[in-house]
């Protein structure tokens, strides 16, 4: 019982100063960045011989309960919006949202994101390209402002023999910004693709 008090707490305050005006919503990090994070969750509740799906997912301090209990009142499902382009734009989110409803609905963006680019990466393993860059390319839809995601799907075209489209993604992660090793290796697949035309 004082286990799940704590944990309780532990979680009310970790949403809380997350979803803060002080604090950046966490959905702006690089999916990489995401990626670690759940990993390691993943790592602490395999290591405490734990429920591998708990009712609640903490990600970078943002916390979402996925619990099975009905509501006591009946709502009708969300609705996922799914963009009609291949790119999302920042000014389709509702400005009439909190800044807590915006920052969770782009942190759901965020981590579907990031299962797309792990399962993408688990592709490009197992060389499957065509997988890989549907689910790059699925990414993307969710969180198009990623370099990382740009240089990934540049890397699956390249894999496919399409160095017109890895140009593109790769000149589109080099206009981002994020990590610094991704913007590099963005410049210098550039550098080698365009010296081959």
């Amino acid at each position: 019982m004082r286990f799940r008090a704590a944990l309780a707490i532990i979680i009310l305050s970790a949403g809380s100063l997350a979803q803060t005006d002080k604090a950046p919503c966490p959905a702006t990090r690089p999916v990489d960045d995401i990626l670690a994070d759940i990993h390691k969750q993943q790592s602490k509740r395999k290591n405490r011989n734990s429920n591998p799906l708990p009712d609640v997912t903490c990600v970078l301090g943002w916390c979402r309960n996925h619990s099975r209990t009905p509501p006591t009142v009946p709502v009708p499902a969300p609705q996922a919006e799914i963009p009609a382009t291949t790119q999302t734009d920042s000014s389709t989110v509702s400005s009439s949202k909190d800044p807590v409803a915006q920052c969770n609905d782009a942190m759901e963006r965020a981590i579907e994101a990031a299962r797309d680019v792990e399962v993408g990466d688990y592709s490009i393993e197992e060389k499957n390209y065509r997988g890989a860059l549907m689910r790059y390319q699925d990414a993307l839809n969710w969180k198009p402002d990623d370099a990382a995601i740009h240089v990934r799907l540049g890397r699956a075209y390249e894999k496919l023999n399409d160095n017109s489209h890895a140009i593109e993604e790769y000149s589109a992660a080099q206009k981002l910004t994020g990590p610094e090793k991704w913007i590099d290796e963005a410049k210098e697949s550039l550098k080698r693709l365009q010296g081959n035309r």
